[in-house]
């Protein structure tokens, strides 16, 4: 549809494209002034017989390339960067050049306004669309619509416009009601509007509540995305029953499941004894999984405490997904349930592969004795979690790797920080200073590992309450190696800096917490609320279980911990101000 061309298509192409690659000068190009000169210069093609000459065109530009530019503006508009000068100006043009809006154009005038945090200007667009008598709210709009509308309190409109877009399509076009709900859905969750997109959902495609609305037409049955969308929103708001519920829906009419519908049930805490339920019964389903979907899984056995069931579905998924399955991301997995299980009263427990939720649920797809006679099983099977993980990474250091399974990459950084939090028990064991010094030099001489902050600070928190052993280490191996890594904000030298305040909390030494504090200060590194409950969180761990006078010399403590509170929030004013739980706080600075 390009009236104006005789036969030059191709030329008419090459214009478009040139204002649709101004859509990436937002990137490539630094300074709001850039991105305005270019847009620009791509309006500036559109203006008199510019385009004419320069692609050889018989007419003027029509409403197509002026929609490439408009939809460049979108592109490039953000908080900060209103291009609403440029938009005026090519609306200017068009009218100039007899060339009405459609449909599209309000689109990307939308989009442009939505990203600049132009929220009135968006709604006052969208209602001009739906006002004027020649154009039509299409799938686009209405998903643009959706957020401004349910922030100014307008979701019956919303939902009236996409019934209206259902009844339309219902029994015509249901890939088109398909493809378009799963854009609904998926920008109300991201928007935290969980509990509307499951209103939503629950009205098109699950149920028609008689006093909201009915739906005429063949109705096209929910996809897996669809589910998927809606799991995926309760695990970001950690509505674990809904999830669950919506599950057996799932089951219940049929839909397949795949490996992102585990992954997010996954997500909630749950029981092992759960864990093997619902994976028997995505079993029984057939569903496929890929490595991430056994991730979760491995990770899930962790968080619930079952450290033998997470090593069985390593071992699964060696086997299933074969080498997808071994990246250093799935050795990490394993280490994470692994150092789970070295806190609380599991510490000394030893791992029962055998006898795991894991292993005893059977699987048909699987060789059980083949899998039970693996070398991975004999090698850590008997083990507590915190041998084990030595263990592996012992293994994963070696090159003497035979098992094909065993075929593991080299630990990386995370791999090391999940093995000193093994053996820190994420802060709560006793000082295991000597081991975790040999742990930290031997991942910077032999592993070859860059120390970054996570890492430093797992390893100093290894250290217990034995403050002056870790103070010590600083000086000599943790602190020079977190000096190296300068860049990002100093985040590295921050979280070993934190490390060592979880030490001083262990050891109820606020005194030695505020000169740290200081030092912090001396070396461009900003001690903030986050230091401060660092030192809180080793404090608790120290306190637990003392019975009897605890108060006895604490009015001093308190006095230290009133200064280093002090030395960690008062440079934090914007985020302060901001802090509704902060509101009613007096802001006072301490002068010795």
């Amino acid at each position: 549809g390009r009236p104006f061309l005789s036969s030059c298509d191709n030329e008419s192409e090459m214009l478009d494209s040139n204002l649709f690659n101004f859509t990436n000068f937002n990137n490539t190009l630094d300074g709001r002034t850039s991105s305005e000169k270019y847009l620009y210069k791509g309006l500036n093609l559109l203006r008199g017989d510019a385009a004419r000459k320069k692609f050889a065109l018989e007419g003027d530009p029509d409403i197509y390339s002026f929609n490439s530019l408009l939809t460049a503006v979108a592109k490039c508009a953000k908080p900060g960067r209103n291009l609403l000068s440029i938009t005026d100006s090519c609306l200017l043009t068009m009218k100039k050049q007899g060339i009405e809006c459609d449909t599209m154009s309000y689109n990307a005038r939308i989009q442009a306004a939505i990203a600049a945090n132009e929220e009135d200007r968006a709604i006052q667009l969208i209602d001009e669309l739906l006002a004027s008598p020649k154009l039509d709210a299409d799938r686009y709009t209405i998903n643009l619509a959706l957020v401004p509308f349910v922030n100014s309190g307008r979701k019956r409109q919303m939902l009236t416009l996409m019934r209206d877009f259902y009844e339309m399509n219902a029994g015509k076009n249901n890939r088109i009601i398909l493809s378009a709900f799963e854009a609904f859905l998926n920008t109300l969750v991201k928007n935290d509007e969980v509990e509307l997109a499951r209103d939503v959902f629950d009205a098109f495609f699950l149920s028609i509540p008689k006093d909201r609305m009915q739906l005429t037409g063949i109705r096209p049955n929910p996809t897996t995305k669809h589910f998927n969308i809606m799991l995926g929103g309760y695990s970001r708001t950690g509505e674990a029953l809904k999830a669950f519920e919506l599950f057996d829906t799932m089951l219940d009419i049929g839909v397949a499941l795949d490996g992102f519908t585990v992954t997010s049930l996954m997500t909630h805490p749950i029981s092992p004894e759960k864990i093997t339920s619902l994976l028997v019964q995505v079993e029984t389903e057939r569903a496929m999984l890929n490595p991430a979907a056994y991730r979760s899984i491995i990770g899930a056995y962790g968080d619930a405490g079952d450290a033998a069931s997470a090593c069985w579905m390593f071992l699964e998924m060696g086997r299933a997904c074969q080498k997808r399955g071994r990246g250093a991301e799935s050795w990490n997995v394993l280490l994470g349930a692994l150092a789970r299980g070295c806190t609380g009263d599991k510490v000394s427990t030893a791992l029962d592969i055998y006898g795991s939720f894991a292993a005893k649920r059977g699987n048909e797809d699987l060789d059980v004795e083949e899998l039970a006679s693996d070398e991975f099983i004999s090698l850590v099977d008997g083990m507590t979690c915190l041998d084990a993980s030595f263990t592996i990474l012992d293994m994963m250091r070696s090159s003497n790797q035979t098992s094909l399974l065993m075929q593991s990459p080299k630990p990386n950084s995370q791999g090391y920080c999940l093995v000193a939090s093994a053996l820190s028990g994420f802060g709560t064991s006793a000082s295991q200073a000597d081991r975790a010094l040999t742990l930290f030099r031997d991942a910077m001489n032999q592993g070859g590992v860059t120390p970054d902050g996570r890492f430093l600070n797992a390893i100093l928190r290894c250290f217990g309450d034995d403050i002056e052993a870790a103070l010590a280490a600083w000086k000599t191996d943790v602190g020079p190696a977190a000096a190296s890594q300068q860049g990002n904000g100093n985040i590295n030298l921050q979280q070993a800096y934190n490390g060592l305040m979880h030490v001083c909390g262990r050891a109820l030494r606020p005194d030695i917490a505020t000169r740290i504090a200081y030092a912090m200060n001396k070396a461009g590194v900003e001690p903030t609320e986050v230091s401060l409950n660092c030192y809180m969180s080793g404090k608790r761990v120290a306190m637990e279980g003392k019975t009897g006078n605890i108060k006895k010399g604490l009015g001093l403590t308190n006095q230290y911990e009133n200064l280093l509170s002090v030395e960690c929030t008062k440079y934090n004013t914007r985020k302060w101000d901001k802090s509704k739980r902060r509101a009613g706080d007096k802001k006072i600075r301490i002068i010795l």
